[in-house]
């Protein structure tokens, strides 16, 4: 074959080879090209109480990867619904909730019933976990809620709780979303928590009991009771209450004497009046002078008879008991009604008192709304770590606040919460004259946020806490107040004293813990004898996006993270094909080079 026909095939060949070699593919990159990390975590509540309890409730950890300098390309997300570890039982959990993706989509749900045990109870958690891993990226989510929660017998209780979760690592960007939403929470009833001192309502006198209701302004719903002894709330204080009240109390007293004396005194004399008349019907019936009946009888006479004179007349003596019995039973039956009248108000203004204490929490708050976002780009400006909370309103009693958008922790939400320890102050001061007036104390809420860049790479992070409880250590401060309880002047001894039954402490559940834990805590009551104190953080949330732009080969751009290398574009066949078409394409050059010379040097 002549040249001059090689030299066209052959460039006809390298032309072919090119056109149908692989080379790098004509779809367009994304705006931006990088990796990225987003992790976060959530806990709905944290109990601590040192040694003694700790109690963990629906806690995530969620990820999302694409930067394999971090670790493998993978999305990830797990959930423990449950975790309680205390020093007087085993411990008890809910098998972890998982779910892992390196590539194909994951799922996984379920239904986590909370096992049946003595510090905190709830309805079925329904949980939804989903991973995937494709080219847009690796994301993950988490959605779970909860009906209603009991954490030590009414310390805390929870109605209504969502939790929505998500993580995500693109090749534009890396962000995620972290949300808890709670209907309501009640945090440390009044009842659970005097129980857990070592407090039974009963045990406190009427005045400190009148006071908790002013505290928590109910006062005035005692006025239905309190119109049984002609009184109006609106116009009294608690001093002129226990005053009225007393004076009730003191009367019933004299008739709870009187009906003991009348019916002693009808019972010696129903006694003589049977030996008098006898079996027989009063033939042969001898009088005794010994008997007590006598004497009383004696005394009912007012003559100044004596058993030896009564004697000398049975008949006469039968006929005087008989009348004396008929009136005894006249007047016990006038007292007995007089009584019952007043152990009638005296046990209505009781029940309304401690119906009224029943159930109250010193915190109520409704309508929790909290997310966390964090977005990370290949520009701090265009970066966002933010978090916004809002709380419909709080109440300690029947002191309503206002709700507040918590956009960021001020001057005004921290007002709001010395307003709300105060007012909670102000009721626990009504007891034992103040010494448990600063046991409970509410922390700031706590929020940061940041967006920094460091050596090309953007990293947004954001932290909440939205409520933070405590109840400060107490036992030195208890011993004094403990040590005077039941005393004379308590409720529960002024039923006694009247005859009245003392009624039951509702805070059973927190009861029935203190003598599980006695073994651990010396038989003093379970919160009296954290020497730590006992902390509740509600709604805790943490959550950061990193991003690391890559610039595509040959182009300026951002250097990739440390011993990750730069993403390649999605290529077809092999690189070798395209190695055999470059060497073609030289192979015609030289040829062609040749024949250029040869035509000069025939020219």
């Amino acid at each position: 074959m002549r040249l001059s026909r090689l030299v066209p095939a052959l460039a006809a060949g390298a032309l072919l080879t090119a056109t149908t070699s692989p080379v790098l593919a004509q779809s367009e990159p994304p705006d931006v090209t990088g990796v990225g990390t987003t992790t976060g975590a959530l806990t709905l509540l944290d109990l601590d109480a040192g040694s003694l309890l700790s109690l963990q409730l629906l806690t995530d950890g969620g990820r999302a990867n694409i930067d394999e300098a971090v670790g493998a390309r993978s999305a990830a997300a797990q959930i423990a619904a449950l975790a309680l570890d205390t020093a007087a039982t085993d411990p008890l959990s809910v098998p972890l909730l998982a779910v892992e993706s390196t590539g194909e989509p994951q799922q996984t749900g379920q239904e986590v019933a909370i096992p049946a045990n003595p510090l905190v109870s709830g309805t079925a958690l329904p949980l939804s976990l989903s991973a995937l891993v494709d080219d847009a990226g690796a994301q993950s989510t988490l959605a779970a809620a909860l009906a209603d929660l009991d954490v030590l017998g009414g310390i805390l209780g929870i109605e209504g709780t969502d939790l929505d979760l998500g993580s995500n690592a693109l090749v534009a960007d890396a962000d995620g979303t972290r949300g808890i939403t709670v209907d309501a929470l009640t945090a440390l009833d009044l009842e659970a928590l005097l129980a857990g001192l070592g407090i039974p309502l009963t045990d406190l006198p009427l005045d400190d009991l009148l006071g908790l209701l002013d505290g928590l302004g109910l006062l005035d719903q005692l006025q239905p009771v309190l119109d049984a002894l002609g009184l109006d709330v609106a116009d009294l204080s608690v001093e002129s209450i226990v005053g009225v009240v007393d004076g009730v109390v003191d009367e019933a007293g004299g008739l709870v004497d009187q009906v003991d004396t009348l019916t002693d005194q009808l019972a010696a004399l129903e006694s003589l009046q049977a030996d008098l008349t006898g079996t027989g019907g009063g033939a042969g019936v001898t009088c005794d002078v010994t008997d007590p009946g006598l004497d009383v009888l004696g005394d009912l006479l007012g003559g100044g008879a004596t058993p030896t004179q009564l004697c000398t007349d049975v008949t006469g003596t039968l006929t005087s008991v008989t009348s004396q019995l008929t009136a005894l039973e006249a007047d016990l039956t006038e007292v007995t009604d007089l009584l019952d009248g007043l152990l009638d108000q005296v046990d209505g203004l009781t029940d309304a008192v401690l119906g009224l204490l029943d159930g109250q929490a010193l915190l109520q708050l409704q309508g929790l709304d909290v997310n966390v976002l964090t977005k990370a780009t290949d520009d701090v400006a265009t970066s966002v770590a933010d978090v916004t909370a809002s709380i419909g309103s709080l109440q300690v009693g029947e002191l309503s606040l206002p709700g507040i958008e918590l956009a960021e922790v001020t001057a005004p939400v921290d007002a709001l919460l010395a307003q709300v320890e105060g007012a909670i102050g102000d009721v626990l001061g009504q007891i034992g004259g103040g010494q448990l007036a600063e046991i409970v104390s509410l922390r700031t809420l706590e929020e940061t946020t940041s967006v920094e860049e460091a050596d090309g790479r953007v990293t947004s992070s954001a932290d909440f806490t939205g409520l933070v409880v405590e109840v400060l250590p107490a036992l030195a401060d208890l011993d004094g107040l403990l040590a005077g309880l039941g005393g004379a002047d308590s409720l529960g001894a002024t039923l006694q004293g009247l005859g009245l039954p003392v009624p039951a402490s509702g805070a059973t559940e927190v009861l029935g813990l203190s003598s599980l834990l006695g073994g651990v805590t010396g038989g003093v009551p379970v919160l009296a004898a954290l020497e730590d104190g006992l902390t509740m953080r509600i709604a805790s949330l943490s959550q950061q996006s990193a991003f690391t732009p890559v610039a595509a080969p040959g182009t300026p751009g951002a250097p990739g993270a440390p011993g990750s290398p730069a993403p390649t574009l999605p290529r077809t066949g092999s690189s070798d094909t395209l190695v055999l078409a470059l060497a073609g394409a030289a192979v015609l050059a030289a040829l062609g080079g040749r024949w250029a010379l040869r035509r000069s040097s025939d020219a």
